[in-house]
């Protein structure tokens, strides 16, 4: 089953699949508002509040059909129906360093003031790069496969 997929499209699918999980994980925090003093909270309430990338900016709808298009070799491997997609393994590149572009521009340029960067933000950047790094490989061994 797996012998047929490349080493690329392996890396590009694992990534596929924590970018996925990725997107569920928190993205942002945001600290709530103070509370006012003499007023003690019962314990376990946190004023904090944290969010993922579904309910932010548009990058969820990008960073979906990057899962999608990353994990199509990957399943058409495993269900033994996978014929040659030349495009495929380039449009996984693209748009893996596209979604790296895409992060790393949220994280520094378009991230909200007062609010924290949290964990899933970072794991999903780390898998970005491993799809982008992914689709390189497969590119790679695509062409050295056809010499």
């Amino acid at each position: 089953m797996t012998s047929r997929m490349s080493q690329g499209q392996l890396i590009a699918g694992i990534g596929a699949v924590v970018l996925l999980v990725a997107m569920f994980l928190p993205w942002i925090g945001v600290s709530g508002p103070s509370v006012p003093a003499g007023i003690t909270l019962p314990s376990g309430v946190d004023t904090s509040i944290t969010d993922n990338i579904w309910k932010g900016p548009t990058l969820d709808v990008y960073l979906l059909i990057t899962v999608i298009v990353a994990a199509l070799p990957v399943l058409l491997a495993l269900t033994d129906s996978s014929e040659e997609f030349s495009f495929v393994s380039a449009a996984t590149f693209l748009l893996g360093a596209v979604a790296v572009i895409l992060i790393a521009a949220w994280l520094t340029v378009d991230f909200p003031d007062g609010a924290d960067r949290k964990y899933g933000a970072f794991i999903g950047l780390v898998a970005a790069i491993a799809i982008a790094y992914g689709g390189f490989r497969a590119m790679q061994e695509e062409v050295a496969g056809e010499i």
